[in-house]
Order: structure tokens, then sequence, then C-alpha cells
């Protein structure tokens, strides 16, 4: 909550000091983080199903 409340009040410094390259830039590596954590949670969700149905020998 810090970190989003430092980042709205600081919101015009911020993107005047990036600038559009820079904001491009952290939008895609915030991106990329997001994504991972997405396949992070469907792949052990989909493992603990396996798991659960009887395919107790995965990992």
């Amino acid at each position: 909550v810090g970190v989003t409340d430092a980042c709205l009040a600081f919101a015009t410094r911020l993107t005047t000091t990036l600038g559009p390259l820079g904001i491009d830039v952290a939008t895609r590596i915030v991106g990329f983080f997001v994504s991972a954590m997405g396949v992070s949670l469907i792949f052990n969700g989909v493992m603990d199903a396996l798991r659960s149905a009887g395919f107790g020998g995965l990992h």
C-alpha cells in the first residue's frame, strides 16, 4: 500500500523523470513479473488438481 501511495503521490515527477521510454520499459518489466506469477499459480493449481485426482507420482 505504501509503494502504491508513493507512486501516485509522485506520478507527475516520476513520469517526467522516466520519460516515455522509461515508462514503457517499467510497464514491460512489471507485466513480465505479473505474467510469471499467473503462470505459476495456474501450474500449481493444475498440479494440485492432478495430485488430488490420484496422480500422486507427479512432483
